[in-house]
């Protein structure tokens, strides 16, 4: 490698002095480090140093002019900026001296990609550190919430303490690597990678088709015109991913969009290996892998619209009953065609709703949503892929299958047991909103507020004073009457208390589910027996799809 690039051994200290400027290219991904994880191992590593030598591994740039452009390492160059920021401001608070911090890191030098910049810089130059809940991308609520677990564990120590962290820092030593051209640095990104550099599916298959795009084109003029191109697909798709965040995973948006458009025989990358060894011409190869990053940035352009409507309340039931189906590759290739106008759409998510519970309750395996959307991507026939869709809710993947028609009211009608978190909390929500409809108090929307919800016995499961009989136990407590939502905090403080304990704890909840409860003076068979009637009921109406 080192016929090809520049490689020197510094410090942190020395690399801030020397650079003019330093930057991430476009289509780099947005910060992604998280204050639970890999901040707390990069403050316990310059707590273990102990005036040793700190290494904080290899950086890849790019150098154009006097511009570094960062092409492995920004997450930690990101953090270290973060870190010397919150160190700063603890020392202000001691009524330091800071000018050699603010002179060195905290200033222009360094900037992340430009959406996050303004708050990068609020933070580290101007020291004003935004509510993280406000923020407009994912990665800038990381960067926040690095900055407020830096300050927070910075204030625990000593001046003395602290000017040795500042300097294990500084002192840390990175071996830097300066490339000079793009097919370099796409060669020695792919080079690390096989070395074993931790990097996702999509980044290792960038860095192998970028670099192969250096290989079969006539030269590196025309090279660098395609990659340039491609950097554009690859910059929308990373801004896309970040969009998506906690809806679509990359890695479930990389296999969905090659299981749309490729022919899947064993892995991807392997795929990809095969598929351009077939193409003898180097020209189709190169627009081959052109299409490749187009398309994708289309597919996850296309996940974005549909995070977009996640207050559509059949879209966001999706996203709440789970990937039971994968009902989100279904979504995608109808996005893609442009057909969710279409009238059979909303029908069609109610339908993959209904599918993908009665799944979850039968624990099944198979899965034909991907063929049917692979059929639909080649057809455009939404009809066909609604009438698909509409037979497997109804009878499901197998001709065997004999209870799929039937397994959801079999479940509430002849089992007693329904303790089992990831089904009835779905039908406790969806019950909780369909009394908030009718009282129009307002429907619950939110998937992090879904999320905090954990289910509570409101009968106890272990009462201090009375056990429970074994007929109870049996036939009463676990069934869906006497089950509710609760926050998670909620239900530390109910316990094992009894139903008149729980009365007063039960106003402190707004969920409308509740007012049945607190109109009960007791809380035995009877009572469970009723709302769990009521609840069978509503499960009968809202999973009928006979209308669709």
């Amino acid at each position: 490698m080192s016929d090809h690039q520049n490689v020197s051994v510094l410090t942190i200290q020395s690399l801030f002095q020397s650079a003019q400027s330093i930057r991430i290219p476009s289509y780099q991904r947005a910060y992604s480090w998280e204050s639970k994880k890999q901040c707390v191992q990069f403050l316990e590593d310059l707590l273990e140093q102990q005036g040793k030598q700190y290494y904080l591994g290899q950086f890849l740039f790019e150098k154009d002019d006097h511009t570094l452009f960062i092409i492995d390492g920004q997450q930690r160059l990101t953090t270290t900026i973060l870190f010397f920021a919150a160190l700063a401001s603890v020392q202000l608070q001691h009524q330091q001296d800071i000018q050699h911090l603010k002179n060195t890191y905290l200033n222009d030098v360094f900037e992340t990609i430009d959406e996050d910049q303004w708050i990068f810089k609020r933070i580290t130059q101007d020291n004003i550190v935004d509510d993280p809940e406000n923020s407009d991308t994912h990665s800038q609520k990381r960067l926040i919430l690095a900055f407020n677990f830096f300050q927070e564990n910075l204030k625990k120590y000593e001046l003395a303490q602290l000017s040795i962290l500042q300097e294990a820092l500084e002192q840390a030593v990175i071996s830097q690597f300066h490339i000079t051209s793009k097919a370099q640095a796409t060669q020695v990104f792919e080079y690390q990678n096989n070395r074993g550099k931790e990097l996702s599916q999509f980044e290792i298959i960038k860095a192998h088709l970028m670099h192969q795009i250096y290989i079969y084109s006539i030269d590196n003029q025309h090279a660098n015109k395609e990659i340039d191109k491609i950097q554009k697909y690859v910059t929308k798709t990373y801004r896309h991913f970040e969009f998506v965040d906690g809806y679509f995973t990359e890695r479930e948006l990389l296999e969905n969009y090659y299981s749309l458009f490729y022919p899947v025989t064993s892995n991807i990358h392997d795929d990809i290996k095969n598929l351009l060894s077939k193409i003898t011409d180097k020209s189709e190869k190169v627009q081959w892998i052109a299409n490749f990053f187009e398309y994708f940035s289309e597919i996850t352009y296309c996940a974005k619209s549909i995070v977009n409507q996640k207050d559509n309340l059949y879209i966001q039931n999706l996203f709440l009953v789970g990937n039971t189906a994968n009902w989100k590759i279904i979504l995608l290739a109808i996005y893609y065609t442009g057909q969710n106008q279409n009238s059979n759409f909303k029908p069609l998510l109610k339908l993959l709703e209904v599918l993908c519970f009665k799944l979850k309750l039968g624990d099944y395996r198979s899965d034909h949503l991907p063929s049917y959307a692979k059929d639909y991507i080649k057809n455009k026939n939404i009809d066909q892929l609604y009438k698909s869709i509409k037979y497997a809710t109804e009878k499901g993947f197998k001709w065997y299958w004999e209870t799929f028609p039937h397994i959801i009211q079999d479940y509430f009608i002849k089992q007693n047991y329904h303790y089992d978190r990831n089904t009835i909390k779905f039908i406790l929500w969806q019950y909780e909103n369909m009394l908030r409809e009718k009282n129009r108090s307002g429907i619950l929307l939110n998937k992090e507020l879904f999320n905090s919800y954990t289910i509570e016995h409101i009968c106890p499961q272990n009462p201090k004073d009375i056990p429970h009989s074994k007929e109870f136990i049996k036939n009463h407590l676990h069934l869906a009457g006497n089950l509710a939502l609760l926050t998670q905090s909620q239900n530390s403080k109910f316990g094992n208390k009894s139903f008149e304990e729980k009365q007063e704890l039960f106003q402190d909840t707004v969920l409308t589910s509740y007012s049945e409860i607190r109109a009960e003076a007791i809380w035995t068979e009877s009572e469970i027996t009723k709302r769990h009637e009521n609840i069978v009921k509503f499960v009968q109406q809202y999973f009928d799809i006979s209308a669709l």
